[in-house]
């Protein structure tokens, strides 16, 4: 990600702007209305997102752009059953999936409420960037 950032820099016109916007590392959590039912299995995601960030400050820290404002926010993704969240994620996320023990726990909260959808709770964070 360093290498795409330093070429981003040279292509942006000066004064310019760069957005990221990823995943934190933290783990993204399953859930039905408060109740946390565990976590996607998301393979080597929250080392590559670590990652991400590392690639930011590398090239603040070479003075290639500088760090305007960062903000986290919650990021939810919901399913009109639970199955559907899952084959989403096995569709859309690189190597990640929940596992057994997440689905049956999240049947039985949606059981137990049943005016709630399953949803996954993610920890975004956006940065913006400007061309020094």
């Amino acid at each position: 990600m360093v290498d795409a950032l330093s070429r981003a820099h040279r292509l942006l016109e000066p004064r310019g702007w760069i957005i990221d916007v990823h995943p934190t590392a933290s783990d993204a959590a399953v859930e039905v209305g408060a109740v946390r039912t565990g976590r996607v299995d998301a393979g080597d995601a929250p080392r590559r997102h670590a990652a991400a960030a590392r690639a930011l400050a590398a090239v603040v820290d070479a003075g290639l752009l500088a760090i305007e404002r960062t903000h986290q926010f919650t990021f939810y993704t919901y399913g009109d059953s639970l199955e559907e969240l899952r084959d989403y994620v096995e569709e859309n996320w690189r190597n990640a999936r929940i596992d057994d023990e997440t689905m049956a726990r999240t049947r039985e909260a949606l059981r137990d409420d049943r005016r709630s959808r399953p949803r996954i709770h993610e920890h975004v964070q956006v940065t913006t960037l400007r061309g020094t």
